[in-house]
Parts: C-alpha cells; structure tokens; sequence
C-alpha cells in the first residue's frame, strides 16, 4: 500500500512540476524585450527547462515500471525541485506586484530613459540566474547520479519509454538507450577486428609516461594526436576469448560516453597481442599535460585550492558509480591509477581513472587472485588482501578503494613515499606505520591498517573539509562492516544488477559529497 501511495503522490509531484516549471518560463518570456541581456538569458533557462521537462515526462510515463526503492528515492528528489519552483513563480509574483506588473513594465519600455527600464529589467535577470543555478543544481547534484542507475531496470515498459523519448529529443535520454543496449548486448560481440581493435603499428609508442603511473603515451599515427595508453594483461591461465570479449565491452562503454560526465577517457580503440590489451584514450578537449593524483599527492602542494580537491573527490565517486551502473568492477582503484589534467594552466581538476588491468563484469566469476603487495593492499578491504583473498570481490570493494582515496584527498597528503635510490615505494609513517606493516598475521595486518585509516579520518579530516566529507570517507571504509548503518549488511544486498547498492552509494556517498560547497 506504501507503494501505492508514493505512485500516486510522484505522479501528482511531476504534473506539478510541469505546471510550475512552465509557468515561470512563460511569465519570464512575456518580459523577453526589456533589455538586451535579459534575452539571452531567458535562453539559457528555457534550455535548462526543457532537459529538465524531458526527464520529468520520462519519469512519468515508466513510474509503475519502477522498483519500489527508485520510487522512493525519486520521490525525494521530486520534493526539492517542486518546493524550487513554486518558490521561484512566488518571487516572480511578488516581483510583478511590486511593478504593478503589465502597467509599470509597458511604461518602463515607452519610457525614453533606460534608467527605469534596466532597473526593471536587472530585478528578473538576478532572479532567472538564481532559478538556472538551482536547476543545475538540483539536475548534477540530485537527479542525473540516479538517473543513469534507470540503466538497470529491467521490463517493457521501461524501454518504450527511452524509445520513444529518443525518438521526441536528443538529451539524456539517447545516452540512456545507449547504455541500455550496451548492456542489454554485452554476451554479443559483432565485429571486434574493425569495430574496437585497431592495427597494432596505428599508434607511435613515446618515451615519455604519466609519472607515478602505469599509463604510457602514444601518437595517432592518423591524427597525429597524443593519446594515451592503459595496458591490460591478459594473465596466463586465463580464459583469452573472455578476456578479449570483457575489453571489447569496455572499449564500447568508454567510446560512447560523455567524459566530462562520467569521468572516464574516451576509447579510440584497443590495440591487442597474445599477452595484452592496451586501452586507447583520447586527451580531453583544451586539456593537456596529464599527471597521476600519486603524483599531486606527493607535491603535497599547499596552495592547490580546497574546490580542486573537492572536484576530485566528487568526480572520482562519479566515476565509481557509472562504473558499477555499467555493471563492470575496477579492482584496482588507488591514486597511481587516476590521471589528472589541467585547462590553460589551471590546477589539474579534472581526474579521470584508468588502471582497469584487473577490472571484470559485475556478474563474471571472481578468481579469488591477487598479489601480495603492501602498498596495493593498504587501498583494499581486508577481506580482498593477499594472494588468495577470503571474499568474492563485489562492488563494495571498490567503495572502501574509493574511501581510502577520497582520505589522501582530504589530507591532501600520500600514504606512499619514494625515497632516492630505491626501487619502490615506502610507507608514510605519518600514516601507514612499519609497525603496521610487519605484523605476521595477514588478518591482524589487515584490520590494523584499516582501524588507523578511519581514525585519521575522525581525527585530521574535519579541520580539513569538514564533517560531511569526514562522515562520507568513514561510509566508505566501514561499508561492510557488521551493522554499518549506510549500507546495511551485504548479504541483504545481494541482486544480480547492483540496483540497491547503487542506490545506497548514490544516497550515502555521491550526494554528500556533491552538498559540499567550497
């Protein structure tokens, strides 16, 4: 019956937010000729309205289809925007009372002076920047991280839905279908020769790399562009035709995405021998000059501005979770494996993760393999260290990864420290003690590692960026713990699609982060 309830309630919720949402826009327009600005910037909104007004339609039209969780969760969301906009068309009114609305404005557009009329004019060009910032807001922050998890959801008449809203507008609903299909054909390979696999001599090997990272840079031999190269090994004993068809999927998945949204390079290909598959990536538009967070967290620059790190952070918990959305686990997430790059010679903000040699489908068997390295395992969970960790690796795996680099980001300090001379790294001691580290018994080594990690968390991360981070980082490492209230227990989220996962991780972590403002 709760259900029910909500059903009913969003579909009343959404026709609100029709009606409010082209009330506003249709008041506003009635003023479009007061002043040259004022034009322009009705543009902007009626742009940011009309993505919004697809979306609001879409959810609808499939809402019975949902999952009772969505609906929920759609429904608080629903709530904010609708309590926007009826406080937007309130100020509008009071506005127009104020002006005695069509009496005042007509003269003020007869009066020869400009003085009046751009009075008039700049009290709703204030008002329609405010509602574009809530909007936008309220889209980043609140409706698009659940929005690509609808990518999951099975059923008819889900997928009449994106069907035919492709057909009617060209927005966030075609990467939608485009995810969907990926998905819904991912045991399909059709032409991996021509369609994903390039010709191994079409890529330039360059001497030069990404410091502190596997990542190798390459030239198009074509385009004569940069690109840079992500190698995946194909482990011996392993089965190679899956292997291939897993690369050939990702490969699809990163060329058909947005990467300033999802945080993940675009593909241009792979190129492929008997050992390994290198990943080609193309350099984001306007930025160049890549370098690994390692490599910014060793610079432990005092100056690089708290809203960079900020920036990292929520783009980094983006990227996990249309990872996991594309039912794919990385495994390997840690500061060698994110390449960051900058604009013009700005801070380098935008991450983007790479380091998928160990990655693998949600649904694929977990081998329980791994290597024995301490400064691979302080970023995994203490039941995936080791060479035979005692877990299946599912993807609150990479969530406790994601916290252990969300608290170097924090800090904005590295765990790992290189010495001269040596032949890799050495723990932090401010962080990652010796003491730690030898302890014999694998278990023990593993939980004392993780306790210190959440007590740097409680005790240095709040002065730094405040206890909705903190709170954010701890969810992370705690999330498969006995009783963690964020998460639950894990064995209650076991589904195939990772729909309840997803959701936790978009309500407790996502959204948190993107609520902070610097």
């Amino acid at each position: 019956m709760e259900t029910a309830g909500v059903g009913l309630a969003i579909v009343g919720t959404c026709e609100l937010c029709l009606k409010y949402g082209k009330r506003l826009c249709d008041t506003y327009r009635t003023f479009r000729d007061a002043e040259t600005g004022f034009a322009e910037r009705l543009l902007i909104l009626e742009n940011r309205w009309l993505k919004v007004e697809v979306q609001l339609k879409f959810l609808h039209d499939v809402w019975s289809g949902l999952p009772g969780r969505f609906q929920l969760h759609f429904n608080s969301i629903l709530a904010v925007i609708n309590t926007k906009l009826i406080a937007a068309n309130d100020l509008c009114n009071q506005s127009l009372e104020k002006q005695d609305q069509q009496r005042d404005y007509l003269h003020a557009l007869l009066t020869k002076g400009k003085l009046r009329r751009g009075a008039f004019a700049i009290t709703f060009k204030d008002q329609i920047d405010g509602v574009i910032k809530e909007l936008d807001q309220w889209q980043q922050n609140l409706l698009d991280p659940t929005w690509y998890q609808l990518v999951l959801v099975p059923g008819l008449q889900v997928q009449q839905a994106v069907d035919r809203s492709i057909s009617e507008s060209d927005g966030p609903e075609h990467t939608l279908a485009g995810l969907r299909y990926l998905l819904s054909n991912k045991d399909k390979v059709d032409n991996p020769t021509t369609d994903v696999f390039l010709p191994y001599d079409s890529i330039e090997p360059m001497a030069s790399g990404v410091e502190y990272s596997k990542a190798t840079l390459g030239v198009d031999k074509t385009s004569q562009e940069v690109v840079l190269l992500d190698r995946i090994q194909i482990p011996a004993g392993t089965n190679r035709e899956q292997s291939v068809s897993d690369v050939y999927h990702l490969v699809k998945f990163f060329s058909s995405i947005d990467p300033e949204l999802f945080g993940f390079l675009r593909c241009l290909g792979a190129l492929k021998d008997d050992k390994h598959c290198d990943l080609v990536f193309r350099f984001p538009e306007e930025h160049d000059d890549p370098t690994s967070l390692r490599g910014l967290l060793l610079q432990a620059d005092k100056s690089f501005p708290l809203n960079a790190r900020l920036n990292i952070a929520q783009m980094l918990a983006r990227s996990c979770m249309f990872l996991h959305d594309c039912q794919f686990v990385h495994k390997s997430l840690r500061p060698e494996n994110i390449v960051c790059f900058s604009t013009q010679g700005k801070y380098p903000d935008k991450p983007y993760m790479i380091g998928l040699d160990r990655f693998r489908q949600i649904d694929a068997r977990s081998m329980r393999t791994n290597d024995d390295l301490w400064y691979k395992d302080i970023y995994r969970h203490p039941s995936r260290q080791g060479i035979r960790p005692e877990k299946d690796y599912i993807m609150q795996h990479d969530i406790y990864s994601l916290g252990v680099c969300l608290l170097e980001i924090g800090l904005w300090r590295s765990f790992l420290q290189w010495e001269d001379g040596s032949d890799g790294p050495a723990p932090n001691e401010e962080y990652i003690s010796n003491k730690s580290l030898g302890i014999k018994d694998p278990r023990k080594r593993a939980h004392e590692i993780k306790r210190a990690l959440i007590g740097h968390a409680e005790q240095r991360l709040p002065g730094a960026m405040g206890q909705v981070y903190t709170s954010t980082v701890i969810a992370c490492l705690t999330c498969l713990d006995p009783g963690n209230t964020n998460f639950g227990d894990h064995e209650d989220l076991r589904e195939e699609t990772g729909i309840l996962v997803g959701l936790r991780f978009v309500e407790k972590i996502l959204m948190q982060l993107l609520s902070i403002t610097v």
